[in-house]
């Protein structure tokens, strides 16, 4: 039985051993056969006959604007296809010139960030960065880049004030600030958590924010939204000569307060502006200021609205260029006051051509308010590109427009203006 049984163990260790055997072989039949796919794929296909130029462009229009890396993303998926796809990618610097990184991250991310980035070689570089704690690390790579940075966002970034020094890291600190010279597009959005408290960047100060600003000379567009601002600043006002858009709102939203910042920017080429206003907390007298300070030819002003007339008047009056306006929530009263003033007073908003507005609550809607805004459409209806009117839900029949202000809105659509009034809450839309 002794004897039977030994021999059985080694009968075992011998089939273990022609097992390993037959894997390490299986293992090159398949590096092989990836090998000779690759050089077959290279033969094959067209891609690999064309001139670089145009397979780089073919290449960069399957990548996203921040492609997160992985086997299965473009542009390290291009790699795995065949050495030609792969001498390609690798000689298109464009490619490697955006990434999106999402923390936690692995060691192995780190690692692959610095190679990434070199690939980029002098490219301006879109960084996305994701996540609740930054890693030093990453900070650390990315700040040697950071005279190629063209296009940053830092998205639901929170966490302790290690994470928020990290972030100041990004240009250097406190104690060291750098300049961004390239820096084009600037996003910033923090979480503000009401039942852990908030967080250490959600609550980033003014100071900060401005100094960033300060060092980013070239700046064109900057949004900042889900971020409460600390309002603490004692330096000098920044002028940011090249500064287009200036945005204190996620898409589809009622706009931040945020005017504290304006108090201390000129913006003389402004033309974007997306912010909230109330009568308290010196607020207008701030906007009031900055239009005054900056004259910006603004274009298209988007409002959270909470001003009494008289104010909401001053302030339009100082952007005589303005076209597109949209308003969240305004004071029913001052609405209404602004609509009488835009139909008798063509010198106000001469040149607006699209007309957003978002009504909060539907009891704010009266006939007085349809009246006003009948007339004001039809006194710009030459000019008249769109008008749209968002309500909470769908408008029961006394709260509807009277027939002559339905004639009025099918007599500006036969016109060629867009005209939708609809609900954002309900799947309804007014059918003239």
């Amino acid at each position: 039985m002794s004897r039977q049984a030994d021999q059985l163990r080694a009968r075992i260790v011998k089939l273990g051993t022609e097992i390993d055997v037959q894997r390490v072989l299986l293992k090159t039949l398949e590096h092989d056969r990836a090998l000779t796919q690759r050089e077959l794929n290279a033969i094959l296909d067209p891609v690999a006959r064309l001139p670089l130029e145009i397979s780089s462009e073919i290449f960069l229009r399957s990548l996203d604007l921040f492609p997160e890396p992985g086997a299965l993303n473009t542009p390290i998926l291009l790699l795995s296809i065949c050495s030609a796809w792969t001498d390609i990618a690798l000689s298109t610097p464009a490619l490697w010139a955006a990434i999106h990184i999402i923390f936690p991250c692995s060691q192995g991310l780190k690692e692959l960030l610095a190679v990434w980035l070199t690939r980029a070689c002098n490219r301006p570089l879109r960084i996305a960065l994701r996540g609740e704690e930054l890693d030093p690390d990453v900070v650390s790579i990315i700040r040697r880049h950071r005279q190629q940075l063209k296009h940053l966002e830092l998205v639901d970034v929170d966490g302790d004030e290690d994470t928020a020094d990290d972030i100041r890291n990004l240009w250097g600190g406190t104690t060291s600030p750098e300049p961004l010279p390239s820096l084009e597009m600037l996003t910033i959005c923090g979480l503000v958590d009401d039942t852990a408290g908030d967080s250490d960047w959600a609550e980033f100060s003014l100071h900060h924010i401005l100094e960033l600003l300060r060092l980013s000379p070239n700046l064109v567009e900057y949004r900042l939204y889900r971020t409460d601002i600390v309002d603490v600043y004692s330096g000098e006002k920044i002028v940011l000569p090249k500064l287009r858009r200036l945005i204190f709102q996620d898409l589809g939203t009622f706009p931040d307060y945020a005017v504290g910042v304006l108090e201390y920017l000129s913006l003389p080429e402004l033309e974007t502006l997306s912010i909230s206003l109330s009568d308290g907390n010196w607020t207008s007298d701030r906007m009031i200021s900055f239009l005054e300070r900056s004259s910006p030819p603004l274009q298209e002003l988007v409002l959270g609205l909470k001003l009494a007339f008289p104010t909401l008047s001053a302030c339009l009056r100082l952007i005589p260029d303005l076209r597109r306006f949209e308003v969240w929530y305004p004071l029913v009263h001052a609405m209404q006051q602004l609509l009488a003033a835009v139909a008798d007073l063509p010198s106000l908003l001469p040149r607006l051509n699209t007309l957003v507005i978002h009504i909060a609550h539907n009891g704010d809607i009266s006939d007085f308010f349809w009246v006003a805004l009948s007339r004001a459409l039809a006194s710009r209806r030459t000019q008249l590109l769109a008008f749209h009117l968002t309500v909470l839900k769908r408008l029961p029949p006394s709260k509807m427009p009277a027939p002559d202000v339905m004639a009025t809105f099918r007599e500006l659509v036969m016109g060629g203006t867009e005209v939708r009034i609809s609900a954002t809450c309900d799947t309804w839309n007014l059918v003239f």
